[in-house]
C-alpha cells in the first residue's frame, strides 16, 4: 500500500488534506473521483472536517 494525500482547495486560500491508503495512484484518482456530496474525515493533525463537494475549487492528489 502507498500513502497519498488528496489536496482540496476552497476559496481565499483555504485547503484541506485527506490522506489514503491505496494500491496506486489510479486508486487514489479514483477515490477522489468517487466522492459526492458530503465528505467527512479526520485529518492528521486530529481535526475533524466536514464539507459539501460542491464547495471545491480544486483537487490535487500527492504522494505523501
Amino acid at each position: 500500500m502507498s500513502k497519498f494525500k488528496i489536496n482540496y482547495f476552497f476559496e481565499k486560500d483555504f485547503q484541506v488534506s485527506r490522506p489514503i491508503e491505496v494500491e496506486n495512484i489510479s486508486e487514489a484518482i479514483q477515490d477522489a473521483k468517487d466522492q459526492e456530496g458530503m465528505i467527512e474525515f479526520t485529518g492528521e493533525d486530529n481535526v475533524f472536517y466536514k464539507f459539501d463537494t460542491k464547495d471545491i475549487k480544486l483537487v490535487t492528489i500527492t504522494e505523501a
